[in-house]
């Protein structure tokens, strides 16, 4: 905006005023030669303009020294000008000068300070000056407001950057972790960011620097999670849920929960019953869903983390130990709120009827796999076996490549890394997998024939059923489609609310369904979260991976360097080997001199942890 066209002398030995660093300023002119300014300012600093940045020019001519500039801009502040109504096409600065009948220099300068000093009221664009409303001058307001605190804030993190006696306020801790998180994930938060950006180490390195500080992370360090962004600690004290169980009905029988003996939630429990027909079978689930709702706080939080993550570094629960550890999980020697489902069979094992129930219920032990293959001879576990066969009868799952029977675990004892193996195909996993299809298969069949929009499971093809390397990937949906791999045309996940959100949210859904006729979401309200659902699963797998290749590099090195490992080449990563580590079943990147053949025989030698790589000789 400039208030003339300068006259051919051009800007020598007038008074300007210009931006500098989003400042209003002003300066006087020594010299132009062509578009180039020579410039000084009240305090004798000197610089060079381009005459492109002039706002406002003088008509007068001023003596070339600093107290032509002063005596002018003392002049200036005498001036109390009356602040214009601008109407709502807005005005260009000549047309205002006009409006407001101003000629002299001073008075100029003085109406362009006065409009740039009450920002709240006026506003500049394309050329013009407009007036802000009375709405918009109380938004103006509390914009401004916000940025204030916004830089404050951001002074305070700085000064906790630079100095590790400062401390932080809780606000703060838990602003600065969400947003050092977000980050991490990808999100913008640009201030911050260049705040970071300020400091030598490379933000992401800052970055879990910073969330150490702070508490969010495990007691041991993991790289792959560390910079994940997924969160870990727990910063807010969530009050205790109101336990909504006066109005259920009681149990007349207790139940008993089977997990991994390490196991610090229960959110499932098996009961069996003799009746006069033949048995009923109870599956028990804990029932959050008498205590949630989606306006509360503990369950956004559920929202945000989507899972519980398992690592060797350790657990993070979906939700606060305090939850799904004690409140919420199906302790023995308590009674809990379970949302039920009985299946009663006859003496030849034949399905009669199923039944969806809320109640309370007696937990009477809490069992680990362990312990019931050992007892798995009892005639409680023998039957529930026959049960568990009977029910895998009904489904037709597609035939399949069997699948891995032991998986291997990392877990740090006492400082050192062991591997814990699993049988997935023990007598006790076999029937409380079978168990808990029964369970999700059949609270699926209710959705569908009561037409209730859920979370449900399905599978999506790559290739057709005659293509050799057919694939297959599962995905949420609020419809129903066929699972080839269970073998039933309706299936969903609703056995683990303590531990996965979208069984939480299924639970939510028959729950009300039950209570009050109708769902908690809309199929729509549904529809908006799978993205963010997917999306942070993607995420929960890809960190548990890039976990596993670190410990599995830890492991090896703690051990198993310069003996003979075996492995079976997955695919070629930038001149690197991806490799499967038998029998442990984990992927790591190996550096050979040679191409190694599809399985073959390794000894290691080093892990070069900058580019996380093993280095290997290949034995013949």
């Amino acid at each position: 905006m400039k208030e003339q066209t300068p006259s051919p002398t051009g800007f020598a030995e007038a008074i300007i005023a210009y931006y500098n660093k989003g400042s209003l300023q002003i300066a006087l002119v020594t010299e132009q030669i062509q578009d180039n300014l020579q410039i000084i300012h009240q305090d004798k600093s000197t610089a060079k303009l381009s005459s492109s940045r002039v706002i406002l020019a003088t008509d007068a001519r001023f003596a070339a020294e600093p107290e032509s500039l002063v005596s002018f801009g003392e002049k200036v502040q005498t001036v109390s000008p009356v602040l214009p109504a601008i109407p709502p096409a807005g005005l260009s600065f000549v047309d205002l000068l006009k409006q407001e009948q101003v000629h002299e220099d001073a008075a100029k300068f003085a109406l362009l300070f006065a409009l740039k000093a009450h920002a709240e009221r006026y506003y500049q664009k394309h050329e013009l000056f407009f007036q802000r409303s009375s709405e918009e001058q109380e938004s103006f307001l509390l914009l401004q407001v916000a940025r204030e605190e916004r830089q404050e804030y951001l002074q305070r993190v700085a000064d906790y950057i630079d100095d590790p006696a400062n401390s932080l306020q809780n606000s703060d801790k838990l602003q600065l972790v969400s947003e050092l998180r977000e980050i991490l994930l990808g999100e913008k938060v640009d201030d911050l960011y260049k705040l970071l950006l300020r400091h030598k180490a490379e933000p992401v390195d800052l970055i879990v620097r910073l969330r150490a500080r702070l508490g969010d992370c495990l007691d041991t360090a993991d790289p792959a999670l560390d910079a994940s962004g997924l969160p870990i600690a727990f910063y807010v004290d969530y009050p205790r849920a109101q336990l909504k169980i006066d109005d259920l009905p009681t149990a007349e029988h207790s139940a008993f929960c089977i997990d991994d003996e390490d196991s610090l939630d229960f959110d499932d429990a098996i009961s069996l019953q003799d009746t006069l027909e033949g048995y009923r079978l109870g599956i028990h689930v804990s029932n959050l869903a008498l205590h949630l709702d989606a306006e509360q706080a503990l369950f956004d939080l559920a929202r945000q983390r989507v899972s519980s993550l398992y690592l060797a570094s350790g657990t993070i629960p979906m939700l606060p130990p305090e939850f799904s550890q004690a409140q919420f999980s199906l302790v023995q020697g308590q009674e809990k709120p379970v949302l039920s489902l009985y299946t009663d069979f006859d003496a030849e094992l034949r399905l009669v009827k199923t039944q969806i129930i809320a109640q309370k219920l007696r937990i009477s032990e809490n069992l680990s796999y362990k312990a019931v293959d050992k007892d798995f001879a009892k005639p409680i576990f023998s039957l529930l076996s026959k049960i568990a066969e009977c029910l895998k009868t009904q489904r037709d799952p597609e035939e399949r490549a069997e699948g891995r029977r032991y998986v291997y675990n990392f877990s740090l004892k006492k400082g050192e890394l062991v591997s814990k193996k699993v049988d997935l195909h023990s007598d006790a996993r076999q029937m409380i997998e079978e168990l808990m299809i029964h369970y999700n298969r059949s609270l699926a069949q209710y959705a569908k024939t009561q037409h209730l929009p859920l979370l449900f499971r399905n599978i999506t093809r790559l290739g057709s059923v005659e293509y050799e390397n057919q694939q297959s990937s599962a995905f949420l949906d609020t419809t129903a489609g066929y699972h080839p791999g269970i073998g039933t045309d309706a299936y969903l996940h609703a056995t683990s609310p303590i531990r996965r959100f979208v069984d939480l949210i299924n639970q939510m859904q028959i729950q009300n369904h039950l209570t009050h006729g109708q769902t908690c979401f809309t199929e729509d309200a549904l529809q908006s979260m799978i993205p963010d659902i997917e999306k942070r699963i993607h995420l929960i797998r890809a960190t548990v991976q890039k976990s596993e290749r670190y410990w599995m590099l830890k492991y090896i090195e703690q051990g198993k360097l310069h003996q003979p490992l075996e492995g079976i080449l997955r695919a070629v990563v930038w001149g690197q080997y991806r490799v499967e580590v038998l029998p442990w079943g984990k992927q790591i990147l190996l550096s050979l001199d040679v191409a190694p053949p599809e399985y073959f025989t390794f000894v290691a030698y080093k892990v070069d942890w900058e580019k996380m790589v093993l280095k290997a000789d290949l034995i013949e």
